[in-house]
């Protein structure tokens, strides 16, 4: 067998190493979807500028330490691709915090999750990558379970709106990471977002005069927020680099299942019956369907 090396960077094959770093990642950015609904839960003027501020300035900061602040290496080969995984990470945060502010965490998490069938659309155009029959069956029963899961009830149409923006963003920047990730590691693909992130929301907040937090508590929340962020975002970027980018989005629709459940458990926000059909045909297409496709190419030698 080649070492790792000899493989193509440009072309990694989809694994269940792959995979698995998105469901773990998956885990963190629950927790951090849990940490920042229970914060805006105890101050429900928090402003959005703000808590993506706390956010993106401890990851930043949590990044430097890992990295034991040696800018030079985090700097990496300074490519397009590292840039606009940054901007479109920071539309992505800022979206997606914003629609926490207006619905429950779990349904605010799934709107995000469309980033899946952004990126299964995407893929062949902008990476080159055949997406293949299982994950397109996987989209369409993620689109399927966020139907059922989004009660017809009205609601908050600004809310819905910025969830559906910020998986359209988030996209975007995925499939960035795939190419920055071709010549940088994930420290390097971490450290450039989280920088513009904060350098984007330290402006916004600034320009927007919102009072900052000083409750102990709320901050401790926001703060975990970030290091939770952190470990996902180290681990989801380790994912993209090792996987083909629809199979692991695909995966990755198992971050909102948990985040809705965290809500439930923690925050009392409770979806209906058709929530939890809809949880299951998520967590059946995106979760069991692509290591189910693994294992079929892993039979057939490829």
């Amino acid at each position: 067998m080649p070492p790792a090396a000899a493989r193509p960077a440009a072309h990694p094959s989809t694994s269940l190493a792959a995979i698995g770093a998105m469901l773990l990642s998956c885990v963190f950015f629950a927790l951090m979807a849990l940490s920042v609904g229970a914060a805006q839960q105890r101050d429900p003027s928090l402003d959005t500028a703000v808590a993506s501020l706390y956010r993106a300035a401890t990851n930043l900061v949590c990044v430097l330490c890992i990295g034991r602040f040696d800018l030079r290496a985090l700097r990496g080969d300074g490519r397009r691709a590292l840039w606009t995984r940054g901007l479109w990470g920071s539309a992505s945060l800022l979206s997606y915090f914003a629609a926490l502010s207006h619905l429950p965490i779990g349904e605010g998490a799934f709107l995000n999750a469309t980033s899946a069938v952004w990126v299964a659309g995407l893929a062949p155009l902008v990476l080159k990558e055949r997406t293949p029959p299982e994950v397109w069956i996987a989209v369409v029963g993620a689109i399927v379970g966020v139907g059922l899961l989004v009660e017809p009830r009205g609601g908050d149409g600004l809310g819905r709106a910025l969830g559906l923006a910020s998986g359209a963003f988030a996209a975007l920047a995925y499939l960035s990471v795939r190419q920055a990730a071709a010549t940088n590691g994930p420290l390097t693909v971490v450290f450039y977002f989280t920088g513009i992130a904060t350098v984007i929301c330290a402006a916004w907040a600034a320009l927007s005069g919102a009072p900052w937090p000083t409750d102990p508590h709320l901050i401790g929340l926001l703060v975990a927020a970030g290091v939770c962020a952190t470990l996902g975002q180290l681990l989801m970027t380790r994912a993209y680099q090792l996987g083909r980018a629809a199979p692991v989005a695909a995966a990755g629709a198992f971050g909102p299942l948990l985040t809705a459940a965290l809500g439930a458990a923690s925050l009392g926000q409770l979806p209906d019956a058709r929530g939890l059909v809809g949880m299951g045909v998520l967590l059946l297409t995106s979760t069991l369907l692509p290591f189910l496709g693994e294992l079929r190419a892993r039979r057939a030698g490829v």
